[in-house]
């Protein structure tokens, strides 16, 4: 079953990772922001983290977007309510949404 417009009642912001230079001749990883979308933002079911094999927390969130986005993976950021949470995985079984899995983020990591 679809979800309707209603649902996505929430704002994300989807942070893309590039590498930029340094400054020293070397590299590092930098987000920039790829997409602000509105999504709709639960806890996670038990069940999906069972099929992904991850252990359950507290911290996680998914995230749904409608229509999909194929482009987010593994390694992104995302911004939801003044927190930032990191892409730990995606799910675009279905082509008309993409459901993301993501854990916040501490202050330093």
């Amino acid at each position: 079953m679809l979800n309707g417009a209603s649902d996505r009642t929430h704002r994300i912001t989807l942070r893309r990772p590039d590498i930029v230079a340094d400054g020293y001749g070397g590299q590092k990883r930098a987000f920039s922001n790829y997409a602000t979308r509105w999504a709709q933002v639960k806890p996670p079911a038990y069940r999906e983290q069972q099929a992904q094999g991850a252990p359950m927390s507290r911290e996680e969130i998914v995230v749904e977007i409608t229509p999909a986005d194929n482009a987010v993976g593994r390694g992104w950021r995302l911004l939801w309510q003044n927190h930032e949470y990191a892409v730990n995985s995606t799910d675009n079984t279905y082509r008309e949404r993409t459901l993301i899995t993501a854990k916040r983020l501490n202050p330093g990591e």
